[in-house]
C-alpha cells in the first residue's frame, strides 16, 4: 500500500550519532530515527549498530499531535527496516521483541533455555520504544505499552530544567522504577515515587531516557525472567 510520506524533521547527523553513542556499553535498546526522507528502526548497545531480523519489529505506530492514528507502511526488506508514515507524525511508538536468549558457558545465544544444552539461565527481551516529535497533550497520554515512559508536560521541556514523567507497567505506575540518562557516566538514575513519577534532568539538545524491568516467568521452559526496557526519546526545546 502506498502513503503519502510524513514531514520528517532532519536530526543532524553529529547528533544521532551522539545519541546512539551515548547508550551504556552493556545495554541494548532500540529506537527510531530520520533517514532519508523516512524512518529506520535501529538496535544496538555501546558505539554499535547491530544487524537484527525484521521479524523482531512487532509494531511501529505513529499519530499526530492531536493523538489521531496514522498510516505507517513497512519495508522489511530494507536493512535496517524502514518506515514511512502518512500524516504529521508528532509520535512513533516500537514494539521490539529480542527474543529468548540463553546464558552458556560459552555466552548467549538468542534462543530459549530449552533449545540450549547446558542452559545456565535465559530471559526474554523485549524493547519499547516512544520517538516524540512534537509536544501536546496527546503527549501525556499513555500508548499501552506494557513498559512505558509517559511525559507529564505537553510542551518541550528545556536544557537545565526537569522532565516530568510517569513510568507505567501493564498500564499502572511503577513505583521505585529508575529512569536512566544514557551518556552521563556514573549519574544515578531517578527513582520513581509510589505513584511511578520521577523528574528527570533534561540535557540541550535530542536525548534518551531509559527504564528497564524485570519479572520472573512461572512454569516456562523457554526463559527463567521476562525482561522489558522502554525509551523516550524527545528533544529540548530550544
Amino acid at each position: 500500500m502506498t502513503t503519502k510520506q510524513s514531514p520528517i524533521r532532519s536530526f543532524p547527523a553529529a547528533l544521532c550519532a551522539g545519541l546512539f553513542l551515548s547508550l551504556p556499553a552493556l545495554a541494548h535498546d532500540a529506537w527510531v530515527e530520520p533517514r532519508d526522507g523516512a524512518w529506520v528502526v535501529l538496535y544496538g548497545h555501546g558505539d554499535k549498530i547491530e544487524a537484527y531480523a525484521p521479524e523482531k519489529v512487532r509494531a511501529l505506530t505513529a499519530a499526530d499531535a492531536n493523538g489521531a492514528a496514522l498510516t505507517v507502511s513497512l519495508d522489511a526488506a530494507a536493512s535496517p527496516l524502514r518506515a514511512r508514515v502518512g500524516g504529521q507524525a508528532a509520535l512513533l511508538t516500537l514494539h521490539f521483541d529480542n527474543g529468548y536468549w540463553t546464558k552458556t558457558t560459552e555466552g548467549s545465544k538468542n534462543l530459549p533455555k530449552n533449545e540450549v544444552p547446558g542452559a545456565l539461565g535465559a530471559s526474554h527481551s523485549v524493547k519499547f520504544g516512544k520517538t516524540l516529535l512534537a509536544w501536546s497533550a496527546a503527549a501525556t497520554r499513555p500508548q499501552g505499552a506494557r513498559l512505558e515512559i509517559v511525559p507529564l508536560a505537553a510542551t518541550a521541556p528545556r536544557a537545565g530544567g526537569t522532565l516530568p514523567v510517569r513510568v507505567l507497567w501493564e498500564g499502572k505506575p511503577l513505583a521505585g522504577a529508575k529512569v536512566a540518562r544514557p551518556g552521563h557516566g556514573k549519574e544515578a538514575p531517578v527513582e520513581a515515587d509510589a505513584d511511578g513519577r520521577a523528574e528527570v534532568p533534561v540535557a540541550a539538545g535530542r536525548q534518551m531516557i531509559v527504564v528497564n524491568h524485570k519479572v520472573a516467568l512461572q512454569n516456562d521452559a523457554r526463559a527463567d525472567h521476562y525482561s522489558a526496557a522502554a525509551n523516550l526519546v524527545f528533544e529540548s526545546a530550544r
